[in-house]
């Protein structure tokens, strides 16, 4: 055979083997009966084998159309059953329950899903906003499947790899000296307390590593407010007190009162895919992998 026989070849030959007629399988597969008469003589030259022979009153199976009728009836049985049996697996597999912080960016999100999907591991994700600390505790109570966050304070039953790393930019009040420079040095907001960050009591592991950089780069502040959340910080720097530093994608928003500024300095916060023991390592290096292309792009 010159060509592969296709699917459709075969599906045309068995309706006009059913209906031993032309006119009626041609209606049957909502077509006109040219292109069935082609495809009927491009399955038999691809055969070398005469399955039709046409007569006055319709069709005639040869004595090879017999057998072909037989054969192709099972094996499209068995083509359409298995169909059946991948869409009803995939309609089984569960949707991946996904805790994301509330500012990384999900614009390639669906190609992620696409890949979960395509591979199997499920059908589907379903999104929800959350915080490292919460987003460890739900995948330890099995209420997550995963998280993309910060690093934890403990890794207990979780697996975590690195798969992106988002730069800190610091927040100050529109009216200050500092929010006419172009970049601010870190150890320059010791002019501006209280320094607003996370209380260490939240996450002993990233706060010990932000005032190391901190320190590093000669910043140490001269006071310190707790932020509860965001919205409370910025409330509190476009009032025109403190200061703080937060990762560069809060900058998309505007805040009154409040500019953002590029720190001179390459301080860091790292991304990390979070999944719980129970996850297996197949999954886990997939959803490594998806969100890390989903956050690079």
């Amino acid at each position: 055979m010159t060509r592969p026989v296709t699917v459709r070849q075969i599906r045309y030959f068995l309706a006009v083997a059913e209906e031993r007629n032309f006119r009626r399988a041609a209606e049957r597969l909502a077509i006109t009966q040219p292109p069935l008469s082609r495809q009927i003589a491009e399955l038999e030259a691809e055969l070398g084998l005469q399955l039709l022979e046409r007569n006055t009153h319709g069709v005639r199976l040869t004595s090879a159309g017999e057998l072909a009728m037989r054969s192709f009836a099972e094996l499209m049985h068995s083509f359409d059953a298995t169909l059946e049996h991948v869409a009803q697996s995939a309609n089984k597999l569960p949707r991946l329950r996904l805790g994301v912080l509330n500012w990384v960016h999900l614009n390639r999100l669906s190609a992620m899903e696409r890949s979960l999907v395509e591979s199997g591991h499920a059908s589907g994700i379903d999104v929800q906003t959350t915080t490292t600390i919460a987003a460890a505790s739900a995948l330890r109570r099995n209420e997550l499947d995963a998280a993309i966050v910060l690093w934890p304070a403990s890794m207990y039953r979780l697996r975590g790899d690195l798969v992106d790393e988002v730069p800190l930019m610091a927040f100050v009040p529109a009216t200050s000296d500092l929010a006419r420079q172009r970049r601010i040095a870190v150890r320059d907001l010791q002019s501006l307390p209280p320094f607003f960050r996370f209380s260490r009591s939240v996450n002993t592991r990233m706060y010990d590593e932000f005032t190391r950089e901190y320190t590093a780069h000669g910043f140490r502040p001269k006071a310190e407010a707790p932020a509860p959340d965001p919205l409370h910080v910025f409330a509190q720097i476009g009032a025109g007190r403190g200061c703080t530093c937060l990762p560069a994608p809060f900058a998309l928003h505007r805040y009154a009162g409040v500019q953002p500024r590029p720190l001179r300095e390459r301080i860091m916060v790292p991304l990390v895919v979070l999944t719980a023991s129970r996850v297996t390592q197949e999954l886990h290096n997939a959803l490594v992998k998806g969100a890390t292309r989903m956050l690079s792009g």
